[in-house]
């Protein structure tokens, strides 16, 4: 029968995952776990499958209310010990034999973080204890029992007393396995980290260091172009009309704003531990040259209009060039095949938040 009982689906439900089932299935008594506010059965061991003589898949994924005798009435206090972290206890008088009871622990199951996010429940029927002990006092003082018999009651409900006293030792047992668990997966888990952030940060500094050799390199052609091009305006610029003139200090202009960027680079391995350099930055003379020099290459030029004057900002002029110019390529690109874009730019005053 039992075999019958534990056989289909003997695994956790799909989208629940439970971190206490080898607990759970390695305890004597009837234990199950839900999860969420909703209270879905996660897991339940063997010894639960055969008290209520249902299999596992009947009972996986199924709200805990639905499979056990008067669960509606266990409701609030499930949502107690999932709120609080709480361990409790309750107990409900069975509906079909009045004599019997079942009996409720319940105890939070925590997630990664030592967040409840579930209950784990062991539950046991067992006779009546409170009423057994007030018909044990009403016989006691209407009938005056005879001593054995009353020694025979006691020894009863002491018997009792310890099967539950037990059952709250295996209980406190299983709690305390499930925290040691916990702790040895929150140590792996901690080691993985440090481990994987030793292994990022040597990939970062091998980065920085192939930034600065590219960047530092790249820097004597570029001192080439600027040379050249101041050499044609001193020494050709009568040869050349105002837009050839035009054209070349654009060039030289381009140039400065590239090679501040390559020292931006280079300077990397600093502004990771400082704060950026800023400066007064004149905003409509470094947009004006980003839209003579836009779109870069792109089959249709888009119509930028720049309203007024833009006025003068603190920040970092290199790392504003580069957002401006990302800006304007991203909206020339997003737009409909074959329409011209239309970009317009202006600057407005705002109170800091």
């Amino acid at each position: 029968m039992a075999e019958e009982l534990i056989a289909g689906n003997t695994g956790p439900v799909p989208g629940l995952l439970s971190r206490s089932a080898p607990i759970i299935e390695r305890a004597p008594l009837p234990t199950v776990e839900v999860q969420g506010k909703e209270h879905v059965v996660s897991y339940v061991n063997s010894a639960f499958c055969r008290l209520l003589g249902k299999t596992r898949g009947e009972l996986l994924g199924q709200p805990f209310t639905k499979i056990v005798p008067r669960g509606e009435a266990c409701v609030a206090i499930l949502d107690q010990v999932y709120e609080t972290g709480q361990a409790l206890t309750h107990a409900l008088e069975d509906e079909a034999d009045a004599e019997m009871q079942w009996l409720y622990a319940m105890w939070p199951a925590l997630d990664a973080e030592e967040r409840p996010a579930g209950a784990i429940i062991q539950l046991t029927k067992t006779a009546n204890v409170s009423r057994n002990v007030t018909e044990m006092n009403e016989s006691l003082l209407l009938t005056c029992l005879r001593q054995h018999e009353l020694r025979a009651v006691a020894e009863k409900l002491n018997a009792q007393l310890q099967e539950e006293i037990a059952a709250h030792n295996l209980a406190e047992t299983a709690l305390q396995a499930a925290k040691n668990l916990l702790a040895d997966q929150a140590g792996e888990l901690e080691r993985l980290v440090t481990e994987r952030t030793g292994q990022l940060r040597a990939t970062v500094e091998e980065l920085e260091g192939v930034s600065y050799s590219l960047s530092h390199d790249m820097r004597a052609p570029l001192r080439a172009m600027q040379s050249y091009a101041h050499f044609l305006v001193e020494e050709y610029s009568g040869k050349l009309d105002e837009q050839g003139i035009n054209y070349l200090r654009q060039i030289m202009r381009s140039s400065v704003r590239l090679d501040r960027l390559i020292q931006d680079v280079l300077s990397y391995t600093k502004i990771l531990h400082t704060r950026l350099p800023m400066e007064r930055v004149d905003l409509d003379r470094l947009v004006r040259d980003i839209v003579e020099i836009h779109p870069n290459g792109q089959p249709i030029k888009p119509e930028i209009q720049i309203n007024g004057v833009l006025p003068e900002v603190l920040g970092n002029q290199a790392l504003l060039a580069q957002c401006v110019s990302n800006l304007l390529s991203n909206e020339s690109k997003f737009v409909a095949a074959g329409a011209t874009p239309r970009v317009e730019i202006w600057a407005e005053e705002r109170e800091p938040s």
